[in-house]
């Protein structure tokens, strides 16, 4: 049995503290979490532990702005916490959606994303995929975003040599419903088949019950998925959802959707008032609404089955919605 590194009790909570915030945290801050954690510690005594933790390589200052965890500290800040994190949503997707303040009256705010990261060489080449992809229609958005090495957003500094695109994440339907006080839940992820550019049927699922890992992800980084064959021959896999509702909500639901920007949320293949037998996970479910949508994921799909970029994250951090603008307009900031 390979021994697990202890930390002290106060060093694990400024780990807590540093993985779950995702941004820059001065000392202070950190001591005013840790004291709503019942850990009472002068801020020296602090600022001792992060001069430990920075000569490990777990984290890194900023001056007087305060500290992050490295690549390094974040990886055993997965392992130290991975109980903290599992569910059937992660903590750290939990923590992301109380910051998204996107507002569909307006079409403006803060949205949850999923996150690529892709060599320089290669980025003209995966913009013009994507272009492809756009036309697909197993996609949630065409919409795009991308940071440049050194750009940072949440637990994610983009390496030098890579660019990180960033695409519209399906967890955006359960914010925007739960903002309305509508209670949703996405209870399985799954392998969906399309046939002639029709969806016809779930093939493979996965409950969201007792994962770290975004089930949709796994499929993607697996290569389960097959979202280039559906680009090219209209025929192939695709990852899918199942998210429901109470019935009594189907009103209100089906207004929402009426109203949401069709250029960032048109991944919807089903929305119905009482969920079939079929798609029933328990008996619960006889008294729920809900609604099949493409994964968010499947935008980024191919770049990840034809080995052009592997480090996939999904519902990884949170950006401005208006600051993404469609894939095509790209091809001008990155020419072949």
């Amino acid at each position: 049995m390979p021994e697990i590194e202890e930390y002290p009790e106060t060093v694990v909570e400024i780990m807590r503290t540093l993985y779950f915030s995702g941004k820059l945290q001065p000392s202070a801050d950190l001591r005013n979490s840790l004291e709503k954690r019942g850990i009472a510690v002068e801020t020296r005594t602090i600022r001792y532990h992060l001069t430990n933790l920075e000569k490990s390589g777990l984290v890194r200052r900023f001056g007087n702005k305060g500290v992050v965890l490295t690549e390094k500290g974040i990886g055993e800040a997965k392992m130290l916490l991975v109980f903290d994190r599992v569910g059937g949503l992660a903590m750290e997707t939990e923590r992301l959606s109380l910051d998204c303040d996107y507002s569909f009256a307006v079409n403006r705010g803060t949205i949850m994303v999923n996150t690529l990261l892709v060599e320089e060489a290669e980025t003209s080449r995966a913009i013009e995929i994507l272009k492809e992809t756009a036309a697909s229609g197993v996609i949630l958005s065409s919409l795009l975003g991308v940071l440049k090495p050194g750009q940072r957003m949440w637990n994610c500094e983009v390496p030098e040599g890579k660019n990180a695109f960033i695409g519209v994440s399906s967890r955006n339907y359960d914010i925007i419903l739960q903002q309305a006080r509508i209670p949703t839940e996405t209870s399985a992820t799954f392998l969906y088949r399309v046939e002639d550019h029709k969806p016809k049927g779930i093939a493979e699922i996965i409950s969201h019950s007792g994962t770290t890992l975004s089930p949709g992800e796994l499929l993607i980084r697996g290569k389960y998925t097959s979202v280039s064959e559906v680009v090219r021959t209209g025929s192939g896999l695709v990852t899918a959802a199942i998210k429901t509702f109470p019935s009594i909500f189907f009103d209100e639901v089906q207004k929402i959707f009426d109203c949401l920007e069709k250029s960032l949320f048109s991944g919807t293949i089903e929305l119905k008032a009482q969920i079939p037998q079929a798609y029933r996970m328990s008996y619960k479910d006889r008294n729920r609404g809900y609604m099949l949508i493409y994964g968010g994921a499947n935008f980024f799909a191919p770049l990840v089955e034809q080995g052009i970029a592997g480090e996939l994250s999904i519902s990884h951090s949170i950006y401005q919605s208006e600051r993404m603008k469609p894939v095509d307009l790209f091809s001008e900031d990155f020419p072949g």
